[in-house]
């Protein structure tokens, strides 16, 4: 219960990444409210974990439906100590295109979502945080594709170096509130429906040195790390959770033979 007495509030929270953080951040004793547009999956979620989370419809692409969003955060709960900006537009049909087939549509869509989101939540969150004095936390949600690229996801990519870029700016503006900035680099994770982040048609051993793909509880669970005191130092960084995928050159299955059991 490292986390009790605290309020979260968790964007694209209703689904994947985002209802596992959700339902990490209620078990380590957080109040949470869920943001997503996603009503039904948001206010099952909410029923489901009981009265200490709260769901909120909520467009982080429009400043006004943000500012609704945190006033019935603070109305239900009192103040919102934690903000994870997990809300994201990614396999949408139009994003996953050629540069040259990709379209202005998409590309100002993805930058509304991905980014005009994170900052109209940042900023709405920094500055109630700031005003009450307290310090606070915001995590963003970044990709491997913020340093590497993915092929044929342009605005998804770009969208997410620039939340990397803009955590560094947020760590270092923020550090004299004791508002700490950070990103969290999933990897090819398993979610619900049978989709995934970064899927492929190999099978995860083949690409992924710790031979399975991630789920989103190994992701929510450095979200709770540095949601909590634990990380009262850690500010302006990333933390790759991955399986091994940003440190390797090539594939297992192009470097090494995979079979250990002479060693078992």
């Amino acid at each position: 219960m490292r986390l009790k007495g605290k309020t979260a509030i968790v964007t694209g929270g209703a689904n994947g990444i985002g209802a596992g953080c959700v339902q990490r951040l209620a078990d380590d004793g957080a109040k949470v409210v869920i943001a997503d547009i996603d009503d039904a999956a948001g206010t099952a979620l909410a029923t489901a974990l009981g009265d200490r989370v709260i769901y909120v419809r909520c467009d982080v692409a429009e400043r006004a439906s943000v500012e609704a969003l945190f006033d019935a955060g603070i109305a239900a709960f009192g103040a919102v100590d934690i903000l994870v900006n997990n809300a994201a537009f990614v396999h949408k049909p139009g994003v996953i295109a050629n540069f040259l087939e990709y379209s202005e549509e998409s590309w100002r869509k993805t930058l509304a979502v991905n980014l005009t989101g994170m900052f109209n939540c940042s900023q709405v969150a920094a500055r109630l945080m700031a005003k009450r004095g307290q310090g606070g936390v915001i995590i963003n949600m970044s990709s491997g594709g913020a340093s590497r690229a993915h092929r044929h996801m342009f605005g998804y990519d770009a969208s997410k170096g620039g939340i990397e870029a803009a955590t560094r700016a947020m760590a270092l503006d923020l550090a004299g509130l004791n508002i700490r900035v950070n990103a969290i680099v999933p990897g090819s994770t398993r979610v619900e429906h049978g989709t995934s982040v970064g899927d492929s048609p190999n099978p995860p051993e083949a690409v992924i040195p710790l031979p399975r793909q991630g789920t989103p509880a190994d992701i929510a669970a450095a979200i709770a790390f540095l949601a909590s005191d634990d990380a009262a130092y850690i500010t302006g960084t990333r933390i790759v959770v991955d399986g091994g995928m940003d440190a390797q050159l090539r594939s297992p299955a192009v470097d090494y033979s995979s079979d250990f059991s002479e060693y078992l």
